[in-house]
């Protein structure tokens, strides 16, 4: 799927996100890097483009993982040849992290879990499939997220949608209670609302994303996030992402807000 606009919004916000984490000045970057501040400043701004490598040290210079720092070559890298950003696989949650640092208007439907930014530890180490390897480093990522979308302000309008199926799973679950406790928690920020869809719906079949700039300065343009088996992809076709748009929209009206879903459940 072609995302060159979301891959070039991606860098330079990629960019200034690494510089805050490092908390170098572009002067400390620019003698660490051997270029001049405006060169630094350049980037930081987009007008102009690190080559790979030099995105690479940038990255590294920063303290960034390896996977960040490869990721963020390897958009670059097939920016400058003019291709189509693709294969971006287990890779693209850090563009998925940006958006949800970012974005002015999200929406998130989830048919067979919790989603992700609201799982608490003992359900991601617990209750999904797959989670043999580094399951703690997984979760912290999630809980990063987590934080990082309740304490934006202003607030994002952040709309959560997930199945009655996924929630009815938790039935007889020791922690049960806590997760639900996640979810009330995220209900009540600003600007956030959680909502479960019972019965079948159009559309329901695959978990979606979907990230509108509401406005934002340095949000990305709007795209869908489509997590499926054998691939996950974003969508940034406009008349693409007003379909799913449209589809969660009537989704939503059928879901009902989470205290009272479960009220409805207890009587």
């Amino acid at each position: 799927m072609p995302i060159a606009r979301i891959a070039e919004w991606y860098v330079p916000v990629e960019l200034n996100a690494l510089k805050r984490q490092s908390e170098l000045t572009i002067a400390q970057l620019a003698k660490k890097l051997g270029v001049s501040p405006r060169t630094i400043t350049n980037y930081l701004t987009g007008e102009t483009r690190p080559k790979a490598g030099m995105a690479a040290s940038y990255a590294r210079v920063c303290g960034a993982s390896e996977k960040r720092m490869d990721f963020l070559s390897h958009v670059i890298t097939q920016l400058d040849n003019g291709a189509i950003v693709s294969e971006l696989s287990d890779r693209n949650i850090f563009i998925v992290e940006l958006a949800e640092a970012t974005s002015g208007e999200i929406w998130k439907w989830e048919p067979l879990y919790v989603p992700g930014p609201l799982q608490i530890e003992l359900y991601h180490s617990g209750m999904l499939p797959g989670q043999e390897r580094d399951p703690m480093q997984h979760y912290q990522r999630k809980f990063r997220r987590y934080q990082t979308l309740s304490k934006r302000r202003p607030a994002p309008k952040t709309h959560y949608l997930v199945s009655g199926n996924a929630l009815r799973i938790l039935d007889g679950w020791q922690w049960r209670d806590k997760q639900i406790e996640r979810l009330l928690e995220a209900d009540g920020h600003p600007e956030c609302e959680v909502r479960v869809l019972e019965g079948l719906h159009y559309g329901m079949e695959h978990g979606f994303d979907i990230y509108l700039p509401d406005g934002r300065p340095g949000a990305p343009p709007p795209f869908v996030y489509v997590e499926t088996l054998d691939q996950s992809r974003h969508i940034e076709e406009a008349f693409k992402v007003e379909l799913y748009h449209d589809r969660v929209n009537h989704m939503w009206s059928s879901g009902t807000r989470i205290g009272r879903w479960l009220d409805d459940r207890s009587q």
